[in-house]
C-alpha cells in the first residue's frame, strides 16, 4: 500500500510539472552604453527601460561608458558586458561606435541622449556608421542644435530683464555644441541690442570649464561682481551653482545673481533653491519620456517589423523640459518621477499609453507618430 501511494504521488507530481506553463523565452538582451552612472535621470532611464523591455519580452542591462568618451574604452566596456543573447544597443556615448559596430556587425544600434556629432558630421571619426544598415538614428539630449539652445537661453535672458550676463561652456573638443550655443546666444543678444533702450552686456568671452567647477577667483575678476545672470551651457547644477552659493556667502558677487543652465538634480537642498526668486531660475533637460523612442526603434528592427514610413537614419531633438518658473519647479518636484524619490507611476507615459507605438504590438504603428509622441512631453504635462 505504501509503494502504491508513493507511485500515485509521483505521477501527480509529474503531471503537475507537465501541466505547468513554460516560462516565456526572452527575445534577447538590450544594453545601454550609458554616459551617466548616478542621479535621478540615470535612475529613471534604467527603471523605465527595464519596464518597457519586460513588457516587450527582453531583458535589459547597463554598460557604463568610458568617462572621457574614449573609443577604445567604450569598446572595452561593451566587450566586457557582451553575451550571446545581446540583440540591441542604446548608445549615449559616441566614442568608438564605429569600432563597436565593426566588432558586432549584427547588433542593432541606436543613439539616445547624445549629439553623436562623430557620426552625423560629414568629417566625424565615426561617420562611416551612417553607411551601416544596423544603425537606426539618434534622438538627442533636448536641443540637438547648439544654435537652438543658445537662442532659447538668450530669449530667457531678455525676458527676465538682465543687463549684465556672462556664459560658461565645456571645452570645444568634447562639447562643440556649447561653442555653437555660445555664439548663437551672443548673436541673439546683439540683435536685441540693436533696438533696445537698455542694451544687455555680455561680459568677456565664455568661461571654459575643463570639467571642473567655476574657479574660486572667478568673481574677483574685473566686472564679475556686477553680474546679474550666469548662463551655463554646461552642467551648471554641478559646476556653477555651488560656486555661486559660496561667492554670495562671502560677498564676492551680487545677492541677486541668478543662473540659467541645463541638467537636473533631485538633491533637496538644490531643489529648494530653484524658482523665480532663487539662485537657479531656469533649467532645460530632455523630456525623460522620450526614452521610449530608442527602444521602440530597436524592437522594430529586432522583431523584423520596421515602421513602413521609416525614412532612414535621422538625428532629432528629444522632448524639452523648460523649467523656468516656481510653479514648474514645484510640478517637477511633486508631480513628476524626477522628484526626491523615483516614482515611475508619475511618468506622463505608462505602458498602456505607449504600447501601440511599438510595431511588435501594433504592426500598423507609424514612425512619424512614434517620433511626434516622444517629442511631445513638456513640464506643463505634469501641471494638469
Amino acid at each position: 500500500m505504501k509503494k502504491l501511494i508513493a507511485i500515485v504521488l509521483t505521477l501527480v507530481l509529474l503531471l503537475g510539472v507537465a501541466a505547468a506553463p513554460a516560462a516565456a523565452e526572452s527575445k534577447g538582451k538590450i544594453l545601454w552604453l550609458s554616459n551617466l552612472n548616478s542621479g535621478i535621470q540615470y535612475e529613471f532611464y534604467v527603471a523605465y527601460w527595464k519596464m518597457i523591455a519586460e513588457n516587450l519580452g527582453y531583458t535589459f542591462d547597463v554598460v557604463y561608458g568610458d568617462m572621457s568618451n574614449d573609443p577604445a574604452g567604450n569598446l572595452k566596456q561593451v566587450k566586457n558586458s557582451y553575451t550571446s543573447d545581446v540583440v540591441g544597443l542604446i548608445i549615449s556615448m559616441d566614442g568608438g561606435v564605429v569600432n563597436i559596430m565593426d566588432e558586432y556587425p549584427d547588433l542593432w544600434t541606436v543613439g539616445f541622449f547624445s549629439d553623436m556629432d562623430s557620426v552625423f558630421e560629414e568629417n566625424g571619426p565615426s561617420h562611416d556608421v551612417m553607411n551601416r544598415e544596423r544603425f537606426l538614428g539618434n534622438m538627442g539630449d533636448n536641443f540637438i542644435s547648439g544654435a537652438s539652445l543658445g537662442e532659447a537661453y538668450a530669449q530667457e535672458v531678455i525676458a527676465r530683464g538682465y543687463k549684465k550676463v556672462a556664459t560658461c561652456i565645456f571645452p570645444a573638443f568634447a562639447y562643440p555644441k556649447h561653442t555653437v550655443a555660445d555664439a548663437a546666444f551672443r548673436a541673439a543678444i546683439a540683435k536685441y541690442n540693436e533696438t533696445a533702450s537698455e542694451p544687455i552686456e555680455i561680459m568677456g568671452d565664455a568661461e571654459v570649464l575643463a570639467f571642473k567647477p567655476l574657479s574660486d577667483s572667478y568673481f574677483l575678476e574685473d566686472g564679475h561682481d556686477e553680474l546679474e545672470c550666469l548662463v551655463g551651457f554646461c552642467a551648471g547644477t554641478t559646476f556653477i551653482y555651488p560656486k555661486v552659493v559660496e561667492a554670495k556667502a562671502m560677498g564676492f558677487c551680487r545677492d541677486d545673481l541668478q543662473i540659467i543652465t541645463g541638467g537636473f538634480d533631485n538633491d533637496p537642498d538644490l531643489l529648494a533653491d530653484c524658482g523665480d526668486e532663487n539662485n537657479i531660475v531656469c533649467l532645460t533637460i530632455a523630456g525623460v519620456e522620450s526614452a521610449i523612442w530608442p527602444i521602440a526603434m530597436l524592437d522594430a528592427a529586432i522583431s523584423g517589423n520596421m515602421y513602413k514610413d521609416y525614412p532612414g537614419k535621422e538625428r532629432m531633438n528629444s522632448a524639452v523640459y523648460t523649467i523656468n518658473s516656481t510653479d514648474k519647479f514645484e510640478a517637477m518636484i511633486e508631480k513628476s518621477p524626477m522628484g526626491p524619490t523615483l516614482d515611475l507611476s508619475k511618468a506622463q507615459a505608462q505602458w498602456d499609453d505607449m504600447k501601440d507605438y511599438f510595431t511588435s504590438v501594433n504592426p500598423d504603428a507609424s514612425y512619424a507618430d512614434l517620433t511626434a509622441f516622444c517629442q511631445s512631453f513638456t513640464v506643463e504635462g505634469y501641471m494638469k
